[in-house]
């Protein structure tokens, strides 16, 4: 059996309360950081591995198959109720936590079992290093997402310039979006965007540092390659947006005609701060920027390349 000392029960079991307080209040918002919402799904993980642990110093002392397979039951239990109870309180149920929490439990019983010698050493070691290898491959996202957000704050006033492995993650929208190194306004690479036939397709950033105070314009570059004009549609919100249930009175919007070849867009930011109607947009919060068409009869590709903010003496500067 796995006995704690005093001081180790006095440590982990505020913890593993913590934890479970922490499965239902708190947690990232909607304009969180994506490292802070990857990270917060990996807790989980954390949670049942220390949940896991306390558990052995009760049930140690079972044989390890048994202990595997109870502790992986339970784990999956626990955490499927949990969703349930989180989607009850305004919380999204997920798939991916119940994986966390039962990955979380094995963990604990691999490699802290008192009984985990019962397995015959290649087979013990042959399951820990695949354990291993899955909890890597689970914390993918949080890695990409990390290294992401802290690329995009070294790039700032760059949003997007698409020559990092990650930049394209920082963009959605109703569209199909792909590296292209074909069509490109400056560097190697740009983002490729197939509007979707339908009702207002697009593509929207999303992620990217959000205090633009200090800054004189928005800018980006887009590529049209038909000869016939297309419409797009600029908005950029802040966000507090939400808080006007996103009326399209409420953000900056702005109507563009795209013509052949490479356009540049530029955006002065006083006038985006006066657009909303009854308040000003609060640069230093800017949640999103979207370019999308208000309907398509048939798909449509454009090409976006180095998009960012401009101080006030690069207002003079044509690129």
């Amino acid at each position: 059996m796995l006995g704690l000392t005093r001081l180790q029960t006095f440590l982990l079991l505020p913890l593993a309360l913590i934890g479970a307080v922490l499965l239902f209040v708190g947690g990232p918002g909607p304009d969180s950081l994506r490292s802070v919402r990857f990270g917060w799904v990996s807790g989980h993980l954390l949670c049942f591995a220390l949940w896991g642990y306390l558990y052995l110093s009760w049930r140690g002392n079972l044989p390890i198959r048994r202990l595997l397979v109870e502790v992986a039951l339970l784990s999956f239990l626990v955490g499927g109720t949990t969703e349930i109870f989180q989607s009850l309180v305004g919380r999204e149920p997920s798939w991916r936590d119940i994986f966390n929490d039962v990955l979380g439990g094995l963990l604990a019983v691999l490699f802290f079992a008192p009984g985990r010698h019962q397995l015959v050493a290649p087979l013990r070691h042959a399951s820990q290093f695949l354990l291993l290898l899955v909890v890597a491959w689970s914390l993918i996202p949080f890695s990409r997402a990390l290294a992401d957000d802290i690329i995009s704050l070294y790039q700032f006033p760059l949003l997007s310039g698409f020559e990092t492995p990650f930049e394209h993650t920082r963009w959605g929208g109703k569209s199909r979006r792909y590296i292209d190194q074909q069509v490109v306004y400056r560097g190697q690479k740009s983002l490729r965007v197939e509007l979707v036939a339908g009702r207002y397709p697009g593509v929207f950033l999303n992620f990217f540092p959000a205090d633009w105070r200090g800054y004189a314009a928005l800018q980006m570059h887009v590529h049209h390659p038909l000869p016939e004009p297309l419409e797009l549609h600029l908005r950029i919100h802040d966000q507090h947006h939400r808080d006007f249930a996103n009326l399209h009175r409420d953000r900056f919007n702005l109507t563009l005609l795209l013509e052949p070849g490479w356009n540049r867009i530029r955006v002065l930011l006083a006038d985006v701060a006066s657009a909303p109607r009854g308040r000003d947009l609060d640069l230093r919060r800017v949640a999103g920027v979207g370019l999308f068409a208000v309907s398509l009869e048939s798909p449509q590709v454009i090409t976006i390349d180095e998009v960012r903010l401009l101080r006030p003496d690069e207002l003079l500067v044509d690129d």
